[in-house]
């Protein structure tokens, strides 16, 4: 063997040692979100980090909108510039539109059958759908370089506006936020005009006029600090929920990377993070309720006209998403999969009646009822 060959191979042996972490070393995961720090998410992600840190060599680092924005995400996850990503789905139509077709159907969790929470209700639905019923979305995700190992949900959407809403009427002409298909329709339905922006812009669009209402849920008054631009909330109006999230997307090339030890552990805190997210999130509708009433802001009764008409129109919006996703994107037996998506979200409101003010049981009931099912060793990876 020559000099410059020894050489060589000692310079290479140096660069493994360097890139390999050490004996017993925790392994540094950067976990991006496009929320700004403080809010409901972003602590839930917080507590998760910690949760992985004190039960695994895993050391993830949660960067709140500083790494990768909202529409930044699904570029940045797919190549490597974080190693776990809040997607909200909705943001990417086509690229998720398995998944996005069960999460056009989120106003199915405010109609029908009552339930005393119905954003958790969708996101258990939403993630054992995606988990276990769902082969597409899971090829769907991995086309994206990534894996879908837990959801999360926003309590049931109001109109929170610059002015009253009451009546079919007032919303003709109204620019209202939506951060769904299914909203944007409903708000067309009755004259409106949908505006897509991330909640992220939110606060400054209202602020500018751009935007007379945010179809959002009563928490976003703080997390997106809302209140400050907000005067009418019209409760239950359009009603449904944001379930469009996978809130702790891994990286596939990391995923493969994982032990099983690993894989598991990761999928124990994706069942934490959803439940978190979910539990916090109804909390939350109680501080941003009074932070309302303190604030003078004025809460509008919808009118039984509009009550009435959005129900019908919740009912005949299931065969235009139907349509939709089969024309545009090419989505196979829609209708066998709205009607399994229909039946888990029935089956779910009834599941988190007992537990939606319990994080460690609803934690426990999304463990038994799907992700205990999952095998760690090759969930994602075929």
């Amino acid at each position: 063997m020559t000099k410059s060959t020894l050489i060589l191979h000692g310079l290479m042996a140096a660069a493994v040692l360097i890139a390999a972490p050490m004996a017993g070393q925790a392994r540094d995961l950067t976990f991006a979100s496009g929320w700004p720090p403080g809010g409901s998410v972003p602590n839930s992600i917080e507590d998760t980090v910690e949760w992985i840190k004190a039960n695994s060599d895993l050391n993830p680092t949660h960067y709140p909108m500083s790494l990768l924005s909202f529409p930044e995400t699904l570029a940045g996850l797919r190549d490597g510039v974080a190693d776990i990503g809040y997607v909200l789905t909705p943001y990417f139509p086509k690229e998720f539109s398995e998944t996005n077709l069960a999460a056009d159907l989120t106003m199915l969790a405010t109609s029908g059958k009552p339930t005393a929470a119905p954003g958790l209700a969708m996101s258990a639905a939403l993630a054992e759908y995606v988990v276990l019923h769902c082969p597409d979305c899971q090829a769907q995700n991995r086309a994206q370089n990534q894996i879908y190992i837990g959801g999360g949900s926003t309590p049931d959407y109001s109109l929170l506006c610059d002015r009253p809403i009451s009546k079919p009427e007032d919303l003709m002409g109204v620019k209202v936020r939506v951060g769904a298909a299914n909203f944007g329709r409903w708000v067309e339905n009755f004259g409106g005009v949908k505006v897509s922006i991330s909640g992220g812009e939110l606060y400054e669009a209202m602020s500018q006029n751009a935007v007379d209402c945010g179809a959002v849920a009563i928490p976003e008054l703080i997390n997106l600090q809302l209140i400050d631009v907000v005067s009418h909330i019209t409760p239950g109006m359009p009603g449904g929920v944001f379930a469009g999230v996978g809130s702790a997307n891994v990286n596939l090339d990391t995923w493969k990377s994982f032990t099983t030890e690993q894989r598991a552990l990761m999928l124990k805190a994706g069942t934490r993070l959803m439940a978190t997210i979910n539990v916090t999130y109804v909390e939350a509708v109680e501080g941003g309720l009074k932070a309302a009433k303190d604030k003078g802001i004025t809460f509008v009764e919808p009118s039984a006209e509009l009550v009435a008409a959005s129900a019908a129109f919740v009912d005949a919006d299931i065969k235009a998403i139907g349509a939709q996703f089969s024309s545009t994107y090419g989505v196979k037996d829609v209708d066998t999969k709205i009607a399994k998506v229909s039946e888990l979200i029935d089956k779910w409101k009834d599941l988190v009646n007992p537990v939606y003010k319990d994080r460690d049981a609803f934690e426990a009931l999304l463990w038994a009822e799907i992700y205990s099912k999952v095998d760690p060793a090759t969930y994602g990876l075929n």
